[in-house]
């Protein structure tokens, strides 16, 4: 009996195929995040900055 056979290689590439995917949607929600919350500064700034001026 082989160590490697094909089910094991199935069920390996399967939890390198979720363990990929998991990282890298954590990745993208990570950045994701940062953006809305730098997006959201910056409209707060330039908001503060019009009613100055008035």
């Amino acid at each position: 009996m082989n160590f490697f056979d094909k089910d094991l290689l199935l069920y390996l590439v399967i939890i390198v195929v979720f363990l990929a995917f998991f990282l890298w949607n954590r990745i993208q929600t990570t950045k994701n995040r940062e953006q809305k919350k730098n997006r959201n500064f910056r409209n707060r700034y330039h908001e503060k900055r019009k009613n100055r001026r008035k």
